[in-house]
């Protein structure tokens, strides 16, 4: 059954046509993906759909009854004086309202105004209804689920990093269980843990999405279907984004071809005619008409659209370098108390694609800026092989002067340059024209990413070390860096989230977790392979990190487990309470309905009520401390 329905949507700003048409439908339970170039109208569709913006015509339908919520993309304004679990609890207001009332009626009560037990009755099944006894309970479980402790609950939601943000406003959208969810690159910012998180959530879902992201691991492990914005247009296809690229591609092959072969058909009959009319007999003008009437009669086909330009990247390492690439050995580095690494050892061979994962915070960047010569280490040394060039990709665009312009820029770097050699080398990546005078500090995320991957590739490295390389390009853009860096022939040191680069080029992985013995463990193989040998933490999480035969360590763990059993025991037991409490109510409430003329007994069911309801918020708090 379709829930949601885009028919004929347009938008133009000016005489810049941004959607021209879009027509689609979505069933219950489906996954829709939405992929396009940066500047396509992925954002601006998402906001159509969700009321934000109106279209220039055409309309939205959403089957009657259901709610539609989008991921909101909060401003530090929006999270002024509100904790995370403020933030958390945003999604509940009509809970919220219900809770204060019913709590404002219970004093009544309590002070003998009977007058208002109908009204309490009421409000108190309402609430009841609508999850008003467990909400902050959820709230607080899938809060910790996406790695929020009881401190950063407490903390002021500006204070959080852009991650912790990104799975507040996450935490409070599904907390909310809208029917049909809008989510716009819900994987910005997110580390793998948080994005497989999310994936899990979005699969065990039985609500609708409509998903704009240019994750294509994260799109192909959650989207049934896939509409792709291209040249204001909007095409559907079945199936996740593999899947979408090859129809794509045997569609496009086949509409090219269908259109050459009509092309060379209507040529051949024209050339015909004109054969027919040098005769200038009847017969021949009869066959010269027949023909014209054939081609009349024709479907013309299309000349199918090019799709938007992509920057081209070519990456030659110019440097003839040694085999041995780069040594890093006993390398540590703390900040304060907080420990990131300890005694790190590696080699990086020639034609390596070593890729380092790892949570948020863990010291994936400070690695690579140690390793860089921006940072200093505790101890330990960094060393490159013989004849090495590094270049260096800086996730924060760091090395790009905000007050020079695009060229200014690049021919600081490569003074040796001609304009010309420079404005060609811009264009491929899609600097065109009066873009080369724009001022840094004004280009957007994507333009400053393909600005510095332009200058790091003129500089002829043999060792790339890159920090979020794809953060801010679009798909097409990511598959033609993808495709540089696999046919680069030199080595690659590189930290990031995208799970689709890392599957596709690794040869070694660096993990970088606290829950490793040493912190970190390294894996000579590739994405899949290491998912399979990477252990699974969550089971064994309570258990201590070193396990040596000491007999302190032997009792600790002891310790340990019996308190993780008396842990079990009490939640099976808390468990148990709350369903005969529950039970215990909804027996009550039948009785409720057949006393209903007896205010005595009425009175008795309504106390052994409110005391139940005061038993169940004592049992759920006691089972949130153990979550």
């Amino acid at each position: 059954m379709s829930v949601l329905s885009c028919n004929n949507i347009c938008l133009a700003f000016g005489t810049d046509v941004i959607l021209n048409n879009i027509n689609f439908s979505i069933n219950a339970g489906s996954k829709l993906g939405v992929v396009g170039a940066n500047g396509a109208g992925k954002s601006t569709l998402l906001k159509i759909i969700n009321g934000e913006i109106d279209s220039d015509s055409g309309s939205v339908s959403i089957a009657g009854g259901l709610k539609c919520a989008k991921l909101e993309q909060y401003t530090d304004s929006s999270f002024a004086g509100m904790t995370a679990m403020d933030v958390a609890f945003t999604r509940f207001t009509d809970l919220i309202s219900l809770e204060e009332e019913l709590q404002h009626l219970e004093a009544l009560l309590q002070n003998g105004d009977e007058s208002t037990i109908e009204k309490y009755t009421a409000l108190r099944d309402r609430f009841t209804f609508l999850g008003g006894y467990e909400y902050k309970s959820k709230a607080c479980a899938m809060m910790k689920k996406l790695g929020f402790n009881d401190d950063d609950l407490r903390k002021e939601a500006n204070t959080l990093s852009g991650g912790q943000k990104t799975r507040l406003s996450l935490a409070a959208l599904f907390m909310c269980e809208p029917d049909i969810i809008l989510l716009d690159e819900p994987t910005n910012h997110l580390d793998v843990d948080a994005a497989i998180w999310l994936e899990e959530q979005i699969r065990s879902s039985n609500a609708t999405f409509i998903i704009v992201s240019h994750d294509r691991y994260f799109l192909d492990r959650t989207t049934t279907d896939t509409l792709e914005i291209e040249n204001s247009k909007g095409t559907i296809y079945s199936g996740g984004y593999s899947l979408f690229k090859e129809k794509k591609k045997k569609l496009a092959e086949d509409a090219q071809k269908h259109y050459q072969l009509q092309q060379k058909e209507i040529a051949r009959l024209e050339a015909f005619i004109e054969n027919q009319r040098k005769w200038n007999r009847e017969r021949n003008i009869i066959a010269a008409e027949s023909r014209m009437k054939a081609i009349a009669r024709m479907d013309k086909l299309e000349r199918p659209e090019n799709a938007p330009s992509a920057i081209k990247i070519n990456i030659e390492s110019e440097r003839k370098g040694a085999y041995d690439v780069l040594s890093v050995r006993g390398l540590s580095k703390s900040f304060g108390a907080k420990q990131l690494f300890t005694n790190l050892t590696f080699e990086l061979k020639k034609k390596d694609k070593q890729f380092i994962v790892g949570g948020n915070g863990t010291g994936k960047s400070t690695l690579l800026k140690i390793i860089n010569g921006v940072l200093s280490s505790d101890s330990g040394v960094v060393e490159l092989g013989y004849n090495q060039q590094c270049g260096y990709y800086d996730q924060e665009q760091m090395l790009l002067n905000d007050s020079l312009d695009v060229i200014t820029e690049l021919w600081n770097a490569y003074p040796s340059f001609n304009q010309t050699e420079l404005r060609s080398a811009l264009a491929r990546y899609g600097f065109r024209g009066n873009d080369v005078f724009k001022t840094v500090s004004n280009l957007s995320g994507g333009e400053k990413a393909r600005l510095a991957i332009a200058k790091l590739v003129l500089s002829g490295a043999s060792l790339l070390i890159l920090d979020e390389p794809t953060n801010y390009l679009d798909i097409p853009s990511k598959e033609v860096l993808e495709a540089a860096l696999n046919d680069y022939s030199g080595t690659l040191l590189c930290v990031s989230h995208d799970r689709y680069l890392i599957s596709s080029l690794a040869t070694k992985i660096l993990d970088i977790d606290a829950r490793y013995e040493q912190g970190f463990m390294f894996y000579n193989c590739g994405y899949d392979e290491y998912l399979k040998q990477k252990p699974r933490f969550a089971e064994t999480a309570e258990l201590p990190k070193k396990l040596s035969c000491g007999a302190e360590d032997y009792l600790n763990r002891k310790k340990e487990i019996s308190n993780k059993r008396k842990e079990e025991k009490l939640r099976a037991k808390l468990e148990k309470c709350i369903a005969d409490a529950e039970q215990r109510l909804s027996d009550l409430e039948q009785l409720s309905q057949e006393h209903a003329t007896d205010y005595v007994r009425l009175a008795e069911i309504e106390e052994e009520k409110a005391s139940l309801e005061n038993d169940l918020l004592r049992y759920y708090d006691k089972l949130l401390e153990l979550i």
